[in-house]
């Protein structure tokens, strides 16, 4: 028995070496196959260098610090996007058909070629030229520097990879800079004087020359990353005789972002005469180009609710404790390990999961004063209070009157006191998250029963 069980495995192992002999001798195949059919042998990692001539014109392209940047007709950055599919594409890049050698390039397009490509390791280059397509447009007829005359066939989609209009290969974003890094912003729009923005901390900044001026720094944060997104819809002129006409001389709208020593600097200048966007032009001689959106406008938008008007601007992982509601009817929330345990004013108890108050705190920081108003001599219809530890009042919120689509609101902290006019839709927004807070959590439906009705 034990020798007929060592005889199977003997055999077994070797059907198994076999099959993976086998295997691996198939898959050793199949890549010298898939290797035989490229025509470079070359890794894109290894190209510092490209050139691409379409007749006359001429575009040059080079890797500096393992970035990819033009060079010719202009300098700029190039489009890492763009850039890698052509890499890519060369490095991968397969004969779909050998026709041999040929005598008569001109037949095949390739007298004039309509696109030459050179790619470059070291200073060492090698070329492809393409010309005309095949039958039926399946492929394109191509040669290559080291078999000028044998005639290959490549498929259309890598030589519409390859054939990119200069304008695709510039790199289409306006700025450079990493907005966490961003340490000041200087703004200047039509009308107005300019902005000098520096940042304290994280998500704090001032204004300089109005240091009493409180800056809502998300909302200067959100314009960075707007910024930093902002793309080129279209380039217009690399070299503009009559900056004039586009409303850059001088320009509507000034930004100058600062990372490290030097500025990034963009004027900014009329409104596009089509889409969203708007003229601008990459200081200090960049082409003008027009934006993907009027960035005039979002720089305008900023700065009129830049200052910081919330009625609490404090953070909910500081509050231990919540009081809220009409005055003889208040409800208390008590901050537990992860819920809050929420009394009410009949001592009926509620626990809520701590998410559900931070969102009601979360709401709450987004009431602001559209404009102050006296206060009358008038009980709170409604009230708020949030303590720290040990019942240290942090926030009092008292709801005084409504008026015309506006909420009279009483608002302290500390010793400060302010009375303003705030906005109702957002005001009882906020109120109705407070007053699911008094109410059970939603438990999951009970299944049917054996005859449609919910079980018991």
């Amino acid at each position: 028995m034990l020798r007929r069980l060592l005889s199977y495995l003997v055999l077994f192992l070797a059907l198994l070496g076999l099959y993976y002999g086998l295997t691996w001798r198939q898959t050793r195949e199949e890549a010298q196959k898939a290797e035989a059919k490229k025509i470079f042998q070359v890794k894109e990692a290894d190209i510092d260098a490209l050139v691409l001539k379409r007749g006359k014109e001429e575009v040059r392209l080079a890797k500096k610090d393992g970035l990819w940047v033009l060079t010719k007709p202009l300098e700029m950055r190039a489009d890492k996007a763009t850039v890698d599919s052509v890499l890519a594409t060369l490095a991968h890049l397969n004969k779909e058909r050998d026709l041999g050698n040929v005598e008569d390039l001109k037949a095949y397009g390739l007298d004039k070629p309509a696109l030459e490509l050179e790619y470059f390791i070291k200073d060492k280059g090698r070329k492809l030229a393409i010309g005309n397509a095949t039958p039926g447009e399946m492929g394109f007829y191509a040669v290559q520097d080291q078999a000028p005359r044998h005639l290959l066939v490549i498929d259309t989609g890598s030589k519409e990879t390859l054939d990119r209009p200069e304008k695709d290969l510039r790199d289409k974003t306006l700025f450079a800079y990493i907005p966490d890094k961003v340490k000041s912003l200087r703004l200047k729009t039509p009308g107005a004087p300019e902005v000098q923005l520096e940042k304290q901390e994280p998500k704090s900044w001032r204004w300089v020359g109005r240091e009493k001026f409180q800056v809502r720094g998300d909302r200067v944060e959100e314009l960075i990353r707007s910024l930093h997104l902002a793309k080129v819809r279209d380039f217009v002129a690399d070299a503009p005789k009559d900056l004039k006409t586009y409303g850059l001389a001088p320009p509507r709208g000034e930004v100058a972002v600062l990372q490290d020593k030097e500025p990034e600097r963009l004027s900014l200048g009329n409104k596009a005469k089509e889409g969203e966007g708007g003229y601008a032009r990459k200081a200090p001689a960049g082409p003008v180009v027009v934006t993907d959106k009027d960035l005039v406008a979002l720089i305008a938008k900023t700065l009129t609710n830049l200052e910081d008007r919330r009625l609490w601007q404090g953070q909910a992982a500081g509050v231990q404790k919540v009081v809220w509601g009409p005055p003889d009817k208040t409800w208390t929330g008590i901050k537990e390990k992860d819920f809050w345990k929420i009394t009410g004013p009949e001592k009926q108890e509620v626990k809520q999961a701590a998410v559900r108050m931070e969102v009601g705190l979360w709401k709450l920081q987004a009431l602001e004063f559209t404009r102050p108003a006296p206060a009358p001599p008038a009980k709170p219809l409604y009230l708020l209070e949030l303590l720290a530890g040990a019942g240290k009042p942090v926030f009092r919120l008292e709801e005084l009157g409504r008026e015309k689509q506006e909420v009279l609101i009483r608002a302290q902290v500390g010793d400060k006191t302010e009375t303003g006019l705030v906005a109702e839709k957002t005001y009882l927004d906020w109120q109705k998250e407070m007053t699911r807070l008094a109410a059970p959590p939603q438990g999951p439906k009970a299944a049917p029963g054996p005859h449609g009705k919910q079980g018991k």
